[in-house]
């Protein structure tokens, strides 16, 4: 009889334990319980990035669809708050990725990392026909497409390049046009003969030269006088006119 008593208290005692043991599990796997400041934090990150997106693609004509933040780890935000927000410029090239916020609560200081996921379009030109190197980017062979901000995205080129920047490459139909394809349109052709101007103590001098080089708006190329042959330096200005220097 006293054996089997014993034996049930260590029954009774084990079954005490695995119950003290699963209730341990549970805690640690339970879900931190969402207070309203967490919500809070959370929204004004999101505001945060949102700002930073709609700054850096303005002249592109953002457009966000939805936009997430998570901590990268569980975490209870209920009782902190936001010191500053650690965004590198590099992550707005992209659709997702991990950033740093420093929270504190009491004095004391801790660092989060949080990860984002944005859903946006921008406005982009694309060729519309192909374009053949140093062809004026023109509203005939372009048109504006929309395109999503993921990690392989080239930045568009600017929508206002329109009459005045030329493909610095052969682009084909359907291709994004961006800033590395294209150059300030060329205005001045090799030789073309030009009006150029210099100031020699308060005097003006006009002559003509030939453009040894075709350029654009801005470009300082070489160009030879039709009055002796000399070699000059000259600043483009605009069709057909040009600056010494």
């Amino acid at each position: 009889m006293l054996v089997r008593c014993e034996v049930l208290r260590i029954l009774f005692f084990l079954l005490f334990l695995n119950f003290i043991y699963a209730e341990t599990i549970l805690d640690n796997n339970a879900t931190i319980p969402i207070s309203q400041n967490h919500k809070a934090i959370i929204s004004q990150i999101e505001s945060f990035i949102k700002d930073k997106f709609i700054a850096t693609y303005k002249p592109y004509n953002i457009v966000i669809h939805n936009i997430e933040v998570s901590p990268a780890i569980q975490i209870n935000l209920n009782q902190l708050k936001i010191d500053k927000i650690i965004f590198d410029d590099r992550l707005l090239r992209r659709d997702s990725g991990n950033f740093e916020v420093h929270l504190y609560h009491n004095q004391k200081h801790q660092k989060v990392f949080f990860s984002f996921n944005i859903n946006a379009t921008i406005d982009a030109l694309s060729a519309s026909s192909d374009i053949k190197t140093n062809e004026v980017i023109t509203n005939n062979n372009s048109t504006i497409t929309q395109i999503y901000i993921d990690k392989n995205m080239q930045l568009p080129a600017s929508l206002n390049i329109i009459d005045e920047y030329s493909a610095k490459s052969f682009i084909p139909n359907g291709a994004i046009i961006s800033n590395t394809k294209i150059t300030p349109k060329i205005i001045v052709q090799k030789g073309d003969i030009l009006e150029v101007f210099y100031n020699d103590d308060n005097i003006n001098i006009i002559f003509n030269a030939e453009a040894l080089k075709s350029a654009s708006i801005g470009e300082i190329i070489k160009a030879k006088s039709l009055q002796g042959d000399r070699i000059v330096n000259i600043k483009i200005l605009g069709d057909k006119k040009a600056e010494m220097q």
